[in-house]
């Protein structure tokens, strides 16, 4: 989701008033999100029933840190399905299942997996021919393995991934009709595909994950989304990419109120021990690191120390992602940790343009937290 930058620039004026900026003001402008609806029975029972029987506990985090970054794992999953060597996605898939194995900065190996089968990559953004091109290659592997969950995980996730390829990330009130039409298509197309992989014998982490997509995309409402997030964390305590898309759910620019994210976040404080519970926090926080006044505000009302202590295991237990960085870079900045805001801005390697919006602001802040 694309977050929507101050309706005025702000500029660099004091970044002392950022913070009381934040706390004071209301968004420009939020994501308007199509009215919550109720779940046929049908689907919340597979919800129920996807992980009845899977024993999963919280694993300790491994010493050995990983080695491999998120965007080069994806690129070599892209490259075997372009190479359509499916045996070999097949075997990656279940080794990654069974080992849990994260890339660094802590994202799961699976979930990088499907990065790399669920969408096509290009300069400037896939055309329509590279995504129907991507399509055909799914299409081949599902014949090749026609009782594969990982081939239909993949279908599902491209059709959300090509929902939003039609959508467009501006406000609904920009939509066209034939868009919305395409949305909506798209995205019942995937969830007819996770109900069918539902039904086979292997599971895997990321079903939940996608299912939580549709909840954001199809609008449901809160008891059905937290219901799904509970299964999911049953079924796999340590994804943390379920509380990611829990706390996006919970934004005020799609089905929650201010205060919504806090109150999950001081929840999983409670509930999660050390080190899991601070990187969890950091990490539900990180959907809100943006340069716009939704992202401040948040910010703003959250236990800057436990960011801080999330941050610091993360990167001791995974290692230093330049997207983490970026995040913690920000929200230092935001809490006038100048110490901090420079060690992380020395570790970003590369700009993140969705939580800096434009690199006039990221020099700017930069040159901030550089200045003696």
């Amino acid at each position: 989701m694309s977050k929507q930058p101050f309706c005025k620039s702000l500029g660099f004026i004091a970044l002392l008033g950022l913070v009381a900026l934040a706390l004071s003001t209301s968004s420009c402008a939020q994501t308007e999100a199509s009215r919550p609806n109720d779940q046929p029975d049908a689907v919340m029972q597979a919800i129920r029933d996807y992980g009845r029987g899977h024993q999963s506990l919280l694993s300790q985090a491994d010493t050995t840190k990983p080695d491999q970054t998120n965007i080069s794992y994806s690129a070599h999953i892209r490259s075997l399905l372009l190479q359509e060597d499916f045996a070999q996605l097949e075997k990656i898939a279940q080794q990654n299942r069974v080992e849990k194995g994260r890339l660094i900065g802590g994202v799961w190996k699976i979930k990088g997996f499907y990065d790399g089968t669920g969408a096509p990559s290009g300069e400037g953004g896939p055309s329509d021919s590279d995504w129907k091109k991507l399509l055909a290659q799914l299409q081949k592997w599902q014949a090749a393995a026609p009782d594969s969950a990982t081939v239909r995980l993949s279908l599902a996730y491209f059709y959300v991934n090509y929902a939003w390829s039609a959508r467009g990330t501006g406000l609904a009130n920009t939509v066209e009709e034939d868009q919305w039409n395409l949305f909506n298509e798209r995205n019942a197309r995937a969830k007819s595909i996770l109900l069918e992989a539902a039904t086979l014998k292997e599971k895997d982490p990321f079903w939940y994950d996608l299912m939580q997509l549709i909840a954001r995309n199809e609008g449901w409402d809160k008891a059905a989304a937290r219901e799904l997030f509970d299964q999911a964390v049953a079924f796999e305590p340590g994804f943390y990419h379920y509380y990611i898309e829990q706390s996006r759910f919970l934004l005020p620019q799609w089905y929650g109120e201010p205060g919504d994210i806090q109150a999950f976040a001081d929840e999983t404080l409670r509930r999660v021990p050390e080190p899991d519970g601070s990187m969890l926090y950091f990490w539900i926080f990180s959907s809100e690191v943006c340069y716009c006044q939704e992202g401040m505000r948040t910010l703003g009302h959250a236990d800057y120390p436990k960011l801080r202590q999330g941050y610091a295991n993360i990167n001791k237990y995974y290692g230093l992602s330049n997207l983490n960085a970026n995040r913690f870079a920000f929200m230092a900045s935001v809490r006038l940790d100048k110490p901090l805001a420079q060690q992380a801005f020395a570790s970003v390697s590369k700009m993140d343009d969705d939580i800096w919006q434009s690199e006039q602001t990221f020099e700017e802040i930069r040159a901030w937290a550089n200045a003696p």
